[in-house]
Order: structure tokens, then C-alpha cells, then sequence
């Protein structure tokens, strides 16, 4: 079987989002038999320690990569911008441990999976004589400028963040030569594949879109679930409250949905924004009885109002993919999306209610007359609910590694 270099610097056996994508990305090819070594940070290493000895995975082994002078404690933090300067350090150091490794063992395939955002390419265009895979990654999709308000002062980092997105595929060593070396470029969304594509460096014959993602794992073994008829409707956000996520927007949605129509909304999530909710409960009118926020919660416990909510609401300004998309399909749940960015890929029409943007507050209107129809109409909401979880289904890590590898690793 062929030998994997996998670069997951996120990567964590007991989250969500990009740290369950990169444990996954490891255990699920090691069990198809592939020789891994995967390079992470030292985040989560005694739970990956643990875990990967439960496993008994004899062919996977993890390369811890920890930075000097005690700046892992002093920079890493996911919720906070000097991640991505801890990111930068980190590479430069794993790339040095890559070349050592691949010398020692000459690895077939050096296969980048997180973080999922192309703007700081890989460190593992630098090994020569083996497929480099980079992706699936995100990063291309950009706000639209019909959100504007709901970033409030947040809109000037966006469109920094345009700015310089379209700037490092200019001038970014690291981007440019991952786009040179890489056998293959594997974009989440069309955004994103476009951005890379009308790059100079870019070749078009090596970029491709990522056509299946994956439930977690522990998902696998759950069963449709029937929800019984009743009047008020459970609603579910889940995700971190920033500016980006777009929660302002579903609450502003709410404020077109007619007093006399229950309804009840969980927030799950907190973040720099989190601090925001009660002023734009009052803001947009809204009865706050209506509303729970349970702030941040633990992943086990998430799983919980999955299975309690009727629908799912994720109206992300801007968002690579979405982890909560294929979290919630599993556990039953037909979604109201934007039809923009990862879900605009992600979601087939007959797993949800998707929203095309408009100007002023007709997107949040429209949001609002999705929330009012599956309120109304319980066959939709069914009918709808038994198709996400078909596709949830048929989205296993399994399948997703299979496909993924028959692609790209054995062509």
C-alpha cells in the first residue's frame, strides 16, 4: 500500500470542524489500509495519543510539531488572528520535519487536508519525487456586498481580507509554488476553484471540485428520525457568533415572521459577537421567550439539539463549507441555506429551502417566508428531512475517503 505524508495541523479526535476533518482524514486512510504519517500541532496530543492506541491502527503513526520558546501557548488560540501567525511558524517547522521524513521513508503522496483555506499554501510543495494533493481547501468565496450591515465595522476586515486574498496569489511564495507543485488543487466551492484558476501560477487541468463531503464518523450508525407533528416550530443555529456567520441576519429573519406563528430558535455557539445577541433580539423586536441561547457548548452536547430541532437554520455570510450542514442532514434535519459558498456545493435542493441573496432586507425576508412555509407545511418539512438524511448517509467518511482516493491517489 502506498505511504501518505498527511498535513493536518488542525486535527483532534474529540471535535468538530476542522480538527475532526483532519483525525478523520488520518484514521479513515489508515484503515483502507494506506501507510500515514500525519503532521499536526501539539493541540489535543494526549487525546490523539490516547485514541490512536483504542485504535490499534499499526500504520498510522502522528508527528507532533511544537514551536520553541513557548509561543504554542503564546499564539495559539483558534478564536483569536495569531493563530494564523502560529500557523505560518508551524509550517515553516513542519516542512523542515517533511523533508526529513520523506528522505527516511519516500512517501507516494503528500496530501495537504487542514486547514481547509488555500491563502498560505502548503509546506509540502517542497518535497520532490511524490503526488502532492493540496485540498480540499476553501478560502475563494468573498462577502457580498448586499451584507454589508450585518458585518457592521467587521465589513472593513472583509474587504481587507479580499484584498489580500487576491494579493497572495500574486506575490505568496509558499501559494505560488503549492499551485506549481501540486499534482492536484481541490476546491471546496466554485468560488474558490475560480480565484485559483485565473491565477497565472494556476493550472486549470489540476483543479477540481470536491463533490462529496462526510458526516463525523459517530453519526454512522444513526437512524431517520420521525419527528412527530406539532404546531411550534424548533428552530437551530449552530456555529461561532462572528460577524461572518451571519446569526444578526436569521434573527433579523425572524422579525418578517408573524407574531401569531410559534416558532422557537436554540443558539448554539459563542464567539467575539457573542455579546451581541440580547442587542439585536432587541433591535429587531423579537420576544426574547422565543429564543435560548446556550452559548457555547461541548460537541457531545450539540448532538442533543440536533436531534430536538425541526430545522436548521445556516445563513452564513461567508463560509467555506460548514461543518453544521452534514452534522445536521445526519441527525434528520432539513436546512435553510444561502445559496452561496460551500452550501451552494454541499446541499441538494431536495435537502432544504435555499436562499438566493437580494438587496436591502429581501434576503432576510425571504429567509423569513422559508421558516414560514416549513412551520406550515409538515409534509415539506418530512419530505425534506428524509432526503437530508438519505445524503448524509451516502456522505460517510468512508465514502468520501473512497472516492477522494480513487480520484486522486490511484489515478
Amino acid at each position: 500500500m502506498k505511504k501518505i505524508l498527511l498535513s493536518a495541523y488542525a486535527c483532534s479526535p474529540g471535535k468538530g470542524s476542522e480538527e475532526g476533518r483532519g483525525w478523520n482524514w488520518a484514521v479513515g486512510l489508515a484503515e483502507m489500509g494506506y501507510t500515514v504519517y500525519c503532521l499536526t500541532n501539539f493541540d489535543d496530543k494526549d487525546k490523539i495519543q490516547r485514541e490512536h492506541k483504542i485504535l490499534n491502527l499499526p500504520h498510522l503513526h502522528f508527528e507532533f510539531v511544537e514551536l520553541s520558546l513557548g509561543l504554542d501557548d503564546k499564539l495559539f488560540d483558534p478564536d483569536k488572528k495569531s493563530v494564523y501567525l502560529h500557523y505560518y511558524l508551524w509550517k515553516k517547522k513542519a516542512a523542515n520535519r517533511a523533508l526529513q521524513l520523506h528522505e527516511d521513508i519516500n512517501f507516494d503522496i503528500a496530501h495537504h487536508a487542514t486547514y481547509g483555506s488555500f491563502q498560505q499554501g502548503t509546506c509540502l510543495y517542497k518535497l520532490d519525487n511524490c503526488k502532492i494533493i493540496f485540498g480540499p481547501v476553501g478560502g475563494g468565496q468573498m462577502a457580498l456586498p448586499v451584507f454589508k450591515n450585518y458585518f457592521g465595522n467587521s465589513w472593513k476586515t472583509e474587504i481587507i481580507r479580499g484584498y489580500v486574498s487576491r494579493n497572495l496569489i500574486r506575490f505568496s511564495g509558499s501559494l505560488r509554488k503549492t499551485l506549481q507543485k501540486a499534482t492536484y488543487v481541490v476546491c471546496t466551492n466554485l468560488e474558490t476553484k475560480e480565484m485559483l484558476d485565473n491565477s497565472k501560477f494556476a493550472d486549470v487541468t489540476k483543479s477540481k471540485i470536491s463533490k462529496i463531503y462526510a458526516i463525523p464518523k459517530k453519526y454512522n450508525l444513526l437512524t431517520y428520525i420521525d419527528k412527530p407533528e406539532h404546531e411550534c416550530l424548533n428552530l437551530l443555529w449552530v456555529g461561532r457568533v462572528m460577524p461572518r456567520k451571519g446569526l444578526n441576519l436569521s434573527l433579523h429573519a425572524l422579525s418578517f415572521v408573524p407574531k401569531e406563528i410559534p416558532y422557537k430558535l436554540t443558539i448554539v455557539g459563542g464567539g467575539t459577537s457573542e455579546g451581541l445577541i440580547e442587542n439585536w433580539i432587541e433591535e429587531y423586536n423579537l420576544d426574547s421567550s422565543k429564543i435560548n441561547v446556550l452559548g457555547k457548548i461541548p460537541f457531545e452536547e450539540v448532538a442533543k439539539q440536533y436531534e430536538k430541532a425541526d430545522v436548521m437554520l445556516f445563513c452564513s455570510l461567508r463560509d467555506t463549507s460548514g461543518t453544521q450542514i452534514m452534522e445536521a442532514m445526519a441527525y434528520s434535519l432539513p436546512l435553510i441555506v444561502l445559496n452561496i459558498s460551500g452550501a451552494r456545493n454541499l446541499v441538494p435542493e431536495s435537502c432544504a429551502l435555499k436562499i438566493d441573496p437580494t438587496e436591502g432586507e429581501g434576503t432576510a425576508r425571504e429567509i423569513a417566508k422559508a421558516i414560514i412555509q416549513f412551520q406550515s407545511n409538515g409534509e415539506l418539512r418530512r419530505k425534506k428531512s428524509f432526503a437530508a438524511y438519505s445524503h448524509a448517509m451516502n456522505s460517510k467518511w468512508e465514502r468520501r475517503i473512497k472516492v477522494f482516493t480513487e480520484n486522486y491517489y490511484e489515478d
